[in-house]
């Protein structure tokens, strides 16, 4: 019984309550775990997608944050159905989901972003009222990428370049995945 209740206090304590998925505390272990991993067995590299859902304050504002919140446990299902199980998917923060994908080089990354990216654009949300029998809502999502060891030397530095990279997706007008390029500006 104490190691069913210890557990389960684990399993509370690295998972996010809204979407289940793993929280921003185990999201920073991990990532620091895999990039020691890849250091030391020099396998084919470590993406990392940081993505962000577009306009999602507006969303909130137009149709309550109870509608806001299932569009959030929605989008942690369909990034749990479109990664692999070696990936960890986890909530940043806020409207922020992230994913690590460990032996995946860029290439790779770029193809699973546009994956999620595509899969989000053809999801729509139901969003249901008294008044109204239905309306259907389109989400959609930008993701930055950023790779291991090619575009940064340390965890901070990765982290760094995906977020610029996602500010990249969204400068460029959202709804997009976009790779860190060395000739994008680390803040």
């Amino acid at each position: 019984n104490n190691a069913k209740l210890h557990e389960e206090i684990r399993k509370l304590a690295i998972t996010d309550g809204l979407t289940g998925l793993y929280n921003y505390r185990y999201f920073q272990e991990d990532l620091r775990n895999e990039i020691e991993r890849c250091k030391r067995l020099k396998y084919g590299g470590l993406s990392l997608l940081l993505m962000d859902i577009d306009h999602f304050k507006q969303f909130n504002d137009l149709y309550g944050h109870q509608k806001g919140d299932m569009v959030l446990e929605r989008v942690g299902t369909l990034l749990n159905v479109h990664t692999r199980k070696t990936d960890v998917v986890a909530r940043y923060g806020g409207e922020e989901f992230v994913v690590i994908a460990p032996g995946t080089p860029k290439e790779n990354g770029l193809l699973l972003g546009e994956r999620i990216r595509q899969a989000m654009s053809e999801k729509l949300f139901s969003h249901e009222e008294k008044n109204q029998l239905g309306i259907t809502l389109p989400v959609t999502i930008s993701i930055g990428i950023a790779t291991f060891p090619n575009d940064a030397s340390n965890q901070e530095e990765l982290i760094k370049c995906a977020d610029n990279a996602l500010y990249s997706a969204k400068n460029a007008g959202r709804d997009r995945v976009v790779g860190w390029d060395s000739m994008l500006k680390i803040n």
